[in-house]
């Protein structure tokens, strides 16, 4: 088996554990009425769409002809995706920087997010490595999503810990968790402007 049927083969239990983690930070937003939280996790479920959107459209690349469904075209849809989500990322961050939409809550989400984050961000680096020597856009696609995924988890991780052990609403927890954020918009910008220049050179020369 190729590495990019293990892939696909193995977003299937990915999806199921993303599902699992979602419901429970959303879980600990409500519990905590924390907008910060729940925002992150809304981003965390659009991922996990788009994870299954690109798995179904790499499906359907593989039995139609169709050249909406090439792996090129699939690859760049996805990027234009991941772009619209990148801006809309980055606004909700200025969004809680200037309002300073933060909030204590419980501690036991430290402790989950941070065994997640750990595996996640080894996983990812990992991962991303081995799908761009296979050259596969659907290994590709679902490899930056994952680590948008851990991107994600990271940025909770990191409120949790600054609302655990500083002040929630000083302008250093504040100053830190924008950078954070900032840091994540830029990662996820290169990314997928990167998939729309690959693409764009792949033409529709389909590889999958």
């Amino acid at each position: 088996m190729d590495y990019r049927s293990k892939t696909v083969l193995l977003s299937i239990p990915s999806i199921i554990g993303s599902v699992i983690f979602a419901a429970l930070t959303g879980l600990a937003a409500i519990i905590s009425m924390s907008a910060w939280l729940m925002v992150m996790t809304i981003f965390y479920v659009i991922m996990i769409v788009m994870k299954i959107t690109v798995l179904s459209r790499g499906g359907v690349s593989l039995v139609s002809k169709n050249p909406r469904f090439t792996s090129a075209n699939n690859y760049k849809i996805f990027s234009l995706w991941l772009l619209a989500f990148d801006i809309v990322f980055g606004i909700s961050i200025l969004i809680f920087h200037f309002l300073s939409i933060y909030k204590e809550y419980p501690g036991y989400t430290i402790y989950l997010t941070a065994v997640y984050v750990l595996i996640r961000l080894g996983l990812s680096v990992k991962n991303m490595v081995q799908a761009h020597i296979s050259q596969s856009f659907t290994t590709i696609s679902l490899r930056k999503i994952d680590s948008v995924k851990a991107l994600v988890s990271l940025l909770i991780l990191i409120n949790a810990l600054l609302a655990r052990f500083g002040h929630p609403y000083s302008d250093l927890t504040r100053n830190l968790n924008s950078a954070a954020g900032a840091g994540a918009f830029l990662i996820i910008l290169i990314m997928s402007l990167s998939g729309l220049i690959s693409s764009r050179k792949r033409g529709l020369d389909n590889v999958d």
